[in-house]
């Protein structure tokens, strides 16, 4: 009796006869499929498994949910459930099944180990199930997929799909979550392991399997979008992406709003290249404050892409850490939608004593990506702006015009600059001192920004003098001198309050011992 043969198998067999490749053509005859997803040959199965097929490819024609019976777990699942339960817990392990096909639809059989197991490898590849995804049209076509399901909120999803097993041809819609603060639009993209070059999760590579991934937090819907429909379209691991609505406390249930697939043709993204013209200048860091999260959020995505637009400066997203792949995918650059942008996270400035405590937020990097001169460029600016700020601040402190503080750093030389960098870093250690002694919060993070403004704007605190003097009283003279003090305490007063006259007070860099050629040369007059 001569094996019936579906649709899709003629227009291959057609097409082959005609010199096309037979399963390249078996693909293009299926329809727009994931590239990675093997068409069942059904030229190859035994009169059993056509019989299963059939029946199959029946149930998924009236367009219906598939049958699904779960039959009893591996005695592995019964033992380690029991154990649980006695100790006072329940079973919090992911939940995986290996799944078979009969007439009637699918059996499910729970079991401890999923596709990381090592029962299956390269040269020994786990079975393979007869799945049908029905299309718009109504066309079945059967696929062949592993026979790993894993449970997933009460549904139970094809491992290399996220298909459900009782309704393959759809992701599973993403997870219900809280929202981190009220009236946010969540990004969710389906993060596709097997996506590139088709690889299977235990066989050819271990790790984690396809889930869905939170990308980010925007402020509108717009926004949201934006960053939906950039993750799928360029071919890579994310093959779908959706938007959903929260509402505006963490008890309302979120809402699919937009959803978004990646094309079987998509292409490949190509590098951004930078806009044209200088950089801006990066925002200050009133123009990117930290959002306000729920009272009971203990790790909110405190990391924000902020874009340049006409009018400025805006906060694109919120995410957790994940502004720069956000950027790469929007193709921050010349032919993106936004010239510039700016990744942007909490700052943790003792991080190196192991102290996560957070002090208001930091710029880490820049998109597109700076160039060699370019980042020398801002290197340089930066210094050359601490140089002016230093001008200013001594002609304000000491009532001098510009040139003429200018004349006085020249002429003080390195001995002069240094007495000004001993004045201004023991103000900064007094302001560490109060920094620390504080709890996280606002008064810390103003604490900081007075360090910030002091070191790279010399603008002085309020009584620098004072607590300057405060903080040499209390420091421990052990490890140096008396006479280290007192120079610290010039310091801080020349520092503060510039002298009229340096070299009638014997400011260190104005007396003959420090430029001791320039002594010896006999005036002129």
């Amino acid at each position: 009796m001569p094996k019936k043969q579906s649709t899709a198998a003629k227009r291959a067999r057609a097409a082959a006869n005609s010199g096309a490749k037979y399963t390249t053509a078996l693909r293009a005859a299926a329809g727009p499929l994931p590239r990675h997803l093997p068409v069942l040959d059904e030229d190859t199965l035994t009169d059993g498994e056509r019989l299963v097929v059939d029946h199959l490819r029946a149930l998924a024609t009236t367009g219906g949910m598939l049958p699904l019976r779960v039959v009893t777990p591996d005695p592995e699942v019964i033992e380690a459930d029991r154990r649980a339960r006695a100790h006072g817990g329940r079973p919090a392990w992911q939940r995986w099944a290996v799944v078979e096909a009969a007439v009637d639809g699918y059996v499910l059989r729970e079991v401890k180990q999923g596709p990381n197991g090592d029962r299956y490898h390269l040269g020994n590849r786990a079975p393979r199930v007869p799945v049908p995804v029905r299309a718009e049209d109504g066309t079945v076509t059967m696929v062949a997929l592993p026979q790993w399901a894993r449970e997933e909120r009460g549904w139970w999803i094809w491992a290399h799909t996220g298909w459900p097993v009782e309704a393959p041809g759809r992701i599973v819609d993403p997870p219900q979550r809280f929202a981190p603060a009220p009236d946010l639009w969540e990004v969710a993209a389906w993060l596709d392991m097997s996506q590139e070059d088709g690889r299977v999760l235990g066989e050819d590579y271990s790790g984690s399997a396809s889930s869905w991934q939170t990308v980010g937090w925007c402020t509108n819907r717009e926004d949201a979008r934006l960053i939906a429909r950039a993750y799928v379209a360029h071919r890579g691991h994310f093959t779908r992406a959706d938007v959903l609505q929260h509402g505006p406390d963490s008890g309302v249930v979120s809402m699919v709003r937009d959803s978004y697939l990646q094309a079987p043709d998509a292409p490949v993204q190509a590098r951004a290249e930078a806009a044209p013209g200088p950089r801006p200048a990066s925002p200050d860091r009133a123009e990117v404050p930290e959002m306000t999260w729920h009272g009971g959020e203990t790790h909110p995505p405190r990391s924000s892409l902020v874009v340049w637009t006409d009018t400025g400066w805006r906060t694109l997203v919120w995410s957790d850490w994940q502004t720069s792949n956000i950027a790469a995918r929007l193709g921050v650059g010349a032919d993106g939608p936004f010239a510039w942008a700016e990744s942007w996270g909490p700052r943790h400035p003792d991080r190196d004593l192991h102290d996560w405590t957070q002090e208001g937020r930091e710029m880490f990097r820049r998109h597109p990506d700076t160039e060699y001169p370019e980042h020398f460029a801002l290197i340089d600016a930066e210094r050359a702006a601490q140089a002016e700020a230093l001008v200013s601040a001594l002609a304000e402190r000491g009532a001098m015009a510009r040139e003429e503080a200018a004349t006085r750093l020249e002429r003080g030389g390195e001995a002069y600059r240094q007495l000004l960098d001993v004045g201004q870093a023991t103000i900064a250690r007094a302001l560490h001192t109060a920094r620390r002694a504080l709890p996280e919060g606002p008064e810390r993070t103003a604490v900081r920004h007075a360090i910030d403004d002091l070191m790279y704007r010399h603008l002085l605190p309020a009584d620098a003098e004072r607590i300057a003097g405060a903080q040499l009283d209390t420091e421990v003279e052990a490890t140096r001198s008396p006479e280290t003090t007192a120079w610290c305490r010039r310091a801080v007063a020349e520092y503060v309050a510039p002298a009229a006259d340096p070299v009638a007070a014997g400011v260190e860099g104005f007396r003959p011992q420090d430029h001791p050629r320039r002594a010896a040369v006999p005036n002129p007059a």
